[in-house]
């Protein structure tokens, strides 16, 4: 498998298990809704950058910028167009994307779930691997490792945003010493 195949196969494993997040309105209650829920992953504001942000599909022509790279079909494209176009302009009821229980009471959140349980449907049967089939019809299952959640079939990360913000500034601190250190004493190069 060629490097270009392999993120090919990621994206299309991000993709579809976007795609099952906002179908899945039983974990959506179950886990945005835990007090005690550490991994950012299962809340809104991931759920809508996990599809728009980390599978870039926020472009106006994503899609079909897709479809020329030969990651999706035309067929896969039409399955989810309708969902994608209720869930671009989907907005929280009370405009804090951080408020779930509003959102999931929201009838026009319940239309987003809806639109995705029928592209879910229509691509179940498109695929044929089984893999990507998982993907569409099952949650991630996350581990926590070193204060970070690891997602099974997506190789995905979630930082949880304290240390996040901590690994930031240490990678921003080192990267102004490197930068002080090669204006003080050269590139190295010479």
């Amino acid at each position: 498998m060629t490097a270009e195949d392999d993120q090919q196969r990621r994206w299309r494993l991000m993709w579809l298990s976007s795609l099952q997040a906002f179908s899945d309105s039983e974990t959506q209650g179950n886990r945005w809704l835990d007090p005690a829920e550490r991994n950012p992953h299962f809340s809104f504001v991931e759920c809508m950058c996990s599809y728009f942000d980390d599978a870039d599909l926020s472009e106006e022509k994503a899609y079909q910028n897709r479809l020329a790279k030969g990651h999706v079909s035309a067929d896969e494209v039409a399955a989810v167009a309708d969902f994608h176009s209720l869930a671009e302009r989907y907005e929280s009821p009370t405009g804090e994307d951080w408020d779930a229980d509003s959102i999931l009471r929201d009838a026009n959140w319940q239309k987003v779930v809806d639109a995705a349980r029928q592209a879910q449907q229509r691509l179940l049967a498109l695929l044929t691997d089984s893999a990507e089939r998982a993907a569409l019809t099952q949650p991630l299952r996350w581990d926590e490792r070193n204060g970070a959640f690891h997602a099974d079939l997506t190789d995905s990360r979630i930082v949880p945003g304290g240390k996040w913000v901590a690994e930031q500034q240490a990678k921003g601190f080192r990267t102004m010493l490197g930068g002080l250190r090669r204006r003080l004493f050269g590139s190295g190069d010479s």
